[in-house]
């Protein structure tokens, strides 16, 4: 998707709907339990992202990855892809799926590391040799077992403050969020806007706001995946307020570049390789002492 080194091609809307959440995953050769994980990136998103953000072989970095899916696709897309999260669940489960796409024989490195928060898991992975060497910092906004909007806002902004100086000059940001309404109104709230806030907040620019589909588009009609019980919420609303509802059609995806303007110098140099194993199992080790220490 790349024109030229650098530059990827930018779209307003994401074909990224031909097909519903849980064939993506049952196609995808994905663990059972990966629908559990109902916060984690579309693997149709997550793909997209990658193919139009990175070169072949370059680096991903989720630092909420859940259950793994961007960290599934980086692989299959032939990049190196590091996954970081906070709870052992989804540890556990991104693990399982990293290694069954190892199995089916995927040549690139990816890992899962549990890591807990704080400032010295960014200095970990600073000490291991990863500053500057991310050419892709993917992740999805996660409102987490509370459900607290606002929690979820500032455990992004905690996330992007520490590990952006890992993204290489020139490098890519994107944050995916889905459409969120007000509980008792229903009507769609700005969360992009404060999401995008957030980005400029810790020095990333801004690059574009684009639709990513979560629903099939076909002869001016929109089909749309919900779920039987996310239909009847709907008709329940629309009932009570005396007007229609939309269903979720997708995603809002985020783009922001590290440092532009060195970009166009760095971007023209050959990108380094991938740090030695040694590098990445420095970073595992220490990554295993905190979440001990936690």
């Amino acid at each position: 998707m790349f024109d030229q080194p650098g530059s990827p091609v930018l779209t307003s809307v994401w074909p990224t709907g031909t097909a519903s959440v849980a064939t993506q995953l049952d196609e995808g050769g994905y663990h059972d339990a990966t629908g559990t994980d109902t916060e984690s990136m579309a693997p149709a998103i997550a793909r997209h992202a990658i193919e139009v953000f990175t070169p072949p072989g370059g680096v991903v970095l989720d630092p909420d990855c859940g259950s793994g899916t961007t960290i599934v696709e980086a692989l299959r897309c032939g990049r190196h892809a590091i996954g970081l999260t906070g709870q052992r669940r989804w540890w556990r489960l991104a693990r399982a799926n990293v290694t069954a796409t190892k199995a089916r024989g995927v040549f690139v490195d990816g890992m899962v590391l549990v890591l807990d928060r704080r400032p010295g898991t960014a200095t970990a992975a600073a000490t291991a040799g990863l500053t500057g060497r991310i050419d892709l910092l993917l992740t999805t906004l996660r409102r987490g077992p509370a459900g607290d909007l606002t929690a979820a806002l500032e455990r992004l902004n905690t996330l992007l403050t520490q590990y952006r100086h890992l993204v290489r000059p020139g490098g890519y940001v994107v944050v995916t969020c889905a459409p969120e309404r007000h509980p008792a109104g229903h009507e769609l709230l700005d969360v992009p806007s404060k999401i995008m806030a957030i980005g400029v907040a810790v020095g990333l620019a801004p690059v574009a706001r684009s639709v990513a589909l979560i629903a099939d588009a076909r002869q001016r009609r929109v089909r749309t995946y919900a779920t039987a019980a996310e239909r009847r919420a709907v008709a329940h609303a629309e009932r009570a307020l005396g007007h229609p509802i939309a269903l979720p059609a997708h995603h809002t995806a985020l783009v922001f570049r590290a440092d532009p303007e060195a970009g166009s110098r760095v971007t023209a140099l050959p990108v380094p390789p991938l740090p030695a194993r040694r590098g990445l199992a420095r970073l595992g080790d220490t990554a295993r002492v905190l979440s001990n220490a936690a």
